[in-house]
């Protein structure tokens, strides 16, 4: 009987106009999304030869995020959420236009890709909130796991295709087409949704009447209230905390202990996107998990524990396989949290929690990154790592005993 609700939840969701119509636009604008960011970090690169500038433009792309995410958030759930999202991919797809042409007329300037990477990221924190709470009016509650998983495999495919194909764009044609087509997505994502017709997705949040910053109180108070969400939020912000510094240990470890160059490189990256594809897609056939949060406490502990090997390893295909089960078990993680808060935050308080909850998951990355950079002129690398898969272990472990998470 179970097989058959499940056979039927997955049917819906491939028959489901609306919804297929958003993840066809979602696909193809990540996709786009990833080629951008090599033809953007490599073009500074290439201009500059500046790791520290690279670095600058990471920063402005990630700050627009934390600072405005609980503000887009709270404005996500007062206005029309598909009108919002028409309105975020058509400014950025023509945004991404200027700079095309600037580059085919070789006149883009460091201070132009500042002011395009604000302005991207500005209009993607009003987006983020919103896509995030504008899924769950189109699915049924039991089918929330099946597209999720469909969405952030999209996500996990760009991973692992758009580095590559990003690159033989670069090397083919420029930078400049590979932002025109970034450009071009974003407006293939708004038709998507401006075709999408269900009426279930006018506004939902009915305290139109209200002032804007009293809304934006009122979702701080709601993720203090509920401990679900709000032990959720910290466990996250903490785990993040401790993962993000892998971003800038990777290529060290590559090129110093594993003794690899740019292409052993690619091949670890490839390993946690491929791992994570993997992961949405068991979820994805296995449908509705009912136990959640033992399930995500779990995942976290053998995500620090891959982490903690990985650390240690001298061999590669050790560091692909434990790598590529990270990643497996992360997309459980954060698959399965988004179903939680889709069916458990009230949908017009959404936009304004998830706003919240991007500025604090991420919010501690600059501070991460930075006592990183530190700890690794101090210390091995290898037990730098080490220590943080350690830590990552013990914050799955203090998980367990909150008891509103592993109630989940």
């Amino acid at each position: 009987m179970e097989n058959k609700e499940e056979n039927r939840s997955s049917r819906s969701i491939l028959k489901n106009r609306d919804f297929m119509l958003v993840w066809a636009g979602q696909t193809v604008s990540v996709l786009g999304d990833s080629l951008f960011q090599i033809a953007l970090m490599w073009w500074v690169l290439e201009r500059t030869g500046s790791t520290a500038l690279m670095a600058t433009v990471a920063i402005l792309i990630a700050l627009p995020t934390i600072l405005l995410g609980p503000f887009a958030g709270t404005y996500a759930d007062r206005a029309d959420k598909r009108i919002l999202l028409i309105f975020m991919d058509w400014g950025r797809g023509l945004l991404l236009f200027f700079p095309a042409a600037l580059l085919y007329f070789e006149s883009l300037q460091l201070w132009h890709v500042y002011i395009l990477a604000i302005l991207l990221s500005s209009m993607t924190a009003f987006s983020n909130p919103a896509i995030n709470s504008f899924v769950p009016l189109l699915v049924q509650k039991d089918s929330l796991t099946r597209a999720n998983s469909l969405i952030h495999s999209s996500r996990n495919l760009s991973g692992v295709l758009g580095p590559a194909l990003g690159g033989i764009l670069m090397a083919l044609f420029g930078a400049g087409l590979v932002l025109f087509v970034d450009g071009l997505t974003f407006l293939f994502s708004a038709i998507a949704l401006i075709l999408v017709r269900s009426s279930q997705v006018k506004k939902t949040d009915k305290s139109e009447n209200q002032h804007f910053f009293t809304d934006l109180w009122d979702g701080f108070k709601y993720i203090k209230k509920e401990g679900v969400i709000f032990g959720t939020m910290v466990l996250f912000s903490l785990i993040n905390f401790f993962i993000a510094p892998m971003a800038i240990f990777l290529p060290v470890v590559v090129k110093d202990v594993l003794m690899m160059g740019p292409e052993g490189f690619g091949f670890l990256m490839s390993s946690i996107w491929v791992g994570m594809l993997l992961g949405t897609m068991f979820l994805g056939i296995k449908g509705e998990i009912k136990k959640k949060g033992p399930f995500i406490i779990g995942s976290i502990v053998i995500v620090g524990l891959t982490i903690a090997i990985f650390g240690i390893s001298t061999d590669f295909l050790v560091s692909i396989l434990v790598l590529a089960l990270a990643g497996i078990f992360f997309s459980f993680v954060n698959t399965l949290a988004m179903v939680v808060f889709q069916t458990r935050i009230p949908h017009a308080k959404q936009g304004r929690v998830f706003g919240t909850l991007n500025t604090a998951v991420w919010g501690l990355r600059p501070i991460s990154l930075g006592l990183a950079g530190i700890l690794a002129e101090l210390f091995q690398i290898q037990w730098v790592i080490f220590t943080s898969g350690v830590l990552v272990i013990l914050g799955g472990v203090g998980g367990f005993f909150v008891k509103s998470i592993r109630r989940m």
